[in-house]
């Protein structure tokens, strides 16, 4: 093996991390206070270290000769990687601290896309002393959010002032920062973009669309996957502004991703910035898709290779009839996962990962992410009988032994904007 790469944490993103290390002859590390996950009864090696043990994860890294530093779609373990490298003296892609603090701040986002003329939703500033004057300059409905938090996190939908006046102080007292956003209430079908970036240059890799199961909350995402659909739009009207974004945030390597709705007045409205692994981890089969391989292009920003313009792909711009995608299994209520079944039925199938890190005897709120499980598409029927096929065998039990996920069966939706995404391209650019 030809050097030690060490993963923090066993967050979504790690598992493939530990794979593809192997595959490029990595000799690899996990650390975290987890006893066990699927991404350390993968690695070579396992500690027993909490991520935020600088001090002692250097020394430990130290004495292994310890080479490169990743960690999976996690702010708070990312966080921990970038002041670990700096201890060790290692590469790590995200060092321009502006950059890191607009891709967790969605008040410095908003306002940088208001600079370089990026479409954002109508927001108002009001201060913690919610004074009737504020109060009364809010057209409603708004949505009230911090800047510093992601997931949903304490996000709320207000119709009113008294609406407005709990859902801020709400926000405010899970926060870190004094800033509350408080914008427009936007309507729409969500997407994500996601870029990969070297020498400053940023070229759209995948644009990915969120689906929820009818009768669950809107932004309860359960399956999301990559989608030609509305894709010539965004490449018309938000594209070269988000690059732009990407540009004077400084930047400069890895991968960023930007969140946006398509509104009901038919345009797209950018709301959120990622500067690490998105989530849904849909890059883990998208080699598949687009010929890059995502998670090795981060595992050699860790090593300190320099990318150079020439290494990127050129950016996403036509119809691909496979797609990726990520099953997210929500729990339908609070309890203890007592078993998981079907696991190694699903696991046979070829086109499928699955990223379950907390499985019997953990303990999971109310409409809280289990695990994932990644799914590749020959095309959207492919995908389809892939996630009915899912729902047939899996089993997420509580004591009881009620299946506690919500299991996603809109299939009509997923068909409906794949045919649509299909007659936006023509039938000769694939």
């Amino acid at each position: 093996m030809n050097g030690k790469l060490l993963v923090l944490g066993s967050d979504y993103g790690t598992l493939d991390l530990v794979r593809e290390g192997h595959r490029m002859g990595l000799y690899v590390i996990a650390a975290d206070l987890m006893e066990t996950s699927p991404t350390k009864q993968e690695a070579d090696e396992a500690w027993m270290l909490s991520t935020t043990d600088i001090d002692t994860l250097e020394k430990r890294c130290r004495e292994n000769g310890v080479g490169a530093v990743v960690t999976g779609a996690s702010d708070f373990n990312t966080s921990c990687c970038r002041q670990l490298c700096v201890r060790l003296g290692l590469s790590v892609y995200c060092d321009n601290e502006r950059a890191w603090e607009i891709g967790r701040n969605k008040r410095m986002f908003k306002e940088l896309c208001k600079e370089v003329g990026a479409p954002v939703a109508k927001d108002y500033y009001l201060t913690s002393e919610l004074s009737e004057s504020e109060l009364k300059s809010v057209s409603f409905p708004v949505v009230v959010k911090p800047v510093d938090k992601s997931g949903n996190r304490g996000m709320s939908y207000c119709t009113n002032k008294g609406e407005l006046v709990n859902a801020y102080k709400y926000a405010r007292s899970i926060s870190d920062n004094e800033a509350i956003i408080v914008e427009k209430e936007l309507h729409g079908p969500e997407f994500a973009a996601h870029y990969v970036i070297a020498e400053g240059e940023a070229r759209l890799l995948y644009f990915g669309s969120e689906h929820h199961q009818p009768g669950q909350r809107n932004n309860l995402y359960s399956l999301v996957y990559t989608t030609s659909a509305y894709l010539k739009q965004y490449l018309e009207e938000v594209n070269d502004s988000v690059i732009e974004v990407f540009r004077r945030a400084g930047c400069r390597d890895g991968i960023a991703w930007v969140e946006c709705i398509r509104d009901d007045d038919g345009h797209f409205y950018l709301f959120e910035m990622g500067y690490r692994f998105g989530a849904t981890m849909l890059y883990t089969w998208y080699e598949k898709v687009f010929g890059f391989n995502s998670i090795r292009w981060m595992i050699e920003c860790a090593q300190g290779k320099k990318h150079t313009v020439e290494d990127l792909p050129m950016g996403l711009s036509q119809f691909y009839p496979s797609t990726s995608a990520s099953y997210h299994l929500f729990s339908k209520y609070a309890g203890q996962v007592v078993s998981t079944k079907g696991l190694d039925r699903i696991g046979k199938m070829p086109n499928v990962i699955i990223d379950i890190p907390k499985r019997g005897g953990h303990n999971v709120p109310a409409v809280s992410c289990i695990g994932i499980i990644r799914i590749y598409g020959e095309n959207c029927n492919h995908l389809c009988d892939t996630i009915a096929a899912i729902n047939e065998y899996l089993r997420i039990e509580d004591k009881n032994g009620d299946n506690m996920i919500i299991l996603f069966d809109d299939y009509n939706s997923l068909k409906e904007e794949y045919d649509l995404g299909l007659k936006q391209f023509s039938a000769d650019s694939f």
